[in-house]
């Protein structure tokens, strides 16, 4: 469901942008101050456990240049979609840069964020005392589709590849590799321009 919408909100922006190639010059897409954020609901598909999570994920990101922003992001675990999850808490925030390739009013974004997750697996019944709740570390790959449809609104798609291992006192380690997903509509704030002004 969730590429199925990504798909046509990716060919809605390709008609969008096809339509009006003469009206983009005057909305930001990437430029040195524009600030961005978004709230979404996003699936996390776990790679080693057949296991769909789904997070509250918001984000912020601040352009230092037309190439290069800063993103920070913060993911709230809200529960699987299965009847035995794998995991009780999976909460994280990461911080780190992105590089833009811009054409238009659309903007293609690659990035790493290294980052900290609040995991805790299900408790399993042989054991007495639950697993801990652990700060661990972890590292995601990330790359998105953002398409600017004003000054102050835009639609964005996202994914990104999230590795950690959670490591208890009665495993060796759990997995945690994980793909989420994510797309909706976002604000930015063209902050140089309203400098300007």
């Amino acid at each position: 469901m969730v590429m199925r919408f990504a798909g046509a909100l990716l060919y809605l922006t390709a008609l969008s942008a096809i339509g009006q190639e003469s009206t983009y010059k005057g909305v930001p897409v990437a430029e040195p101050l524009l600030v961005r954020g978004s709230v979404a609901i996003s699936p996390g598909f776990m790679l080693q456990h057949p296991v769909t999570n789904i997070y509250v994920v918001g984000k912020l990101e601040v352009f230092t240049d037309k190439r290069i922003s800063l993103r920070g992001e913060g993911l709230w675990y809200i529960d699987s979609q299965q009847r035995t999850p794998v995991l009780q808490q999976n909460s994280q925030l990461a911080f780190g840069p992105f590089y833009h390739f811009t054409s238009k009013r659309l903007d293609l974004c690659i990035g790493f964020e290294p980052g900290v997750a609040f995991s805790r697996p299900v408790r399993d019944t042989t054991f007495l005392e639950p697993a801990p709740l652990r700060a661990i570390p972890n590292m995601a790959l990330c790359a998105g589709l953002t398409y600017s449809i004003w000054d102050y609104f835009q639609f964005f798609v996202d994914a990104r590849y999230v590795h950690a291992r959670y490591t208890g006192p009665y495993s060796n380690g759990l997995p945690l590799d994980e793909v989420l997903l994510g797309a909706g509509l976002g604000w930015q704030v063209p902050v140089k321009r309203l400098i300007k002004k």
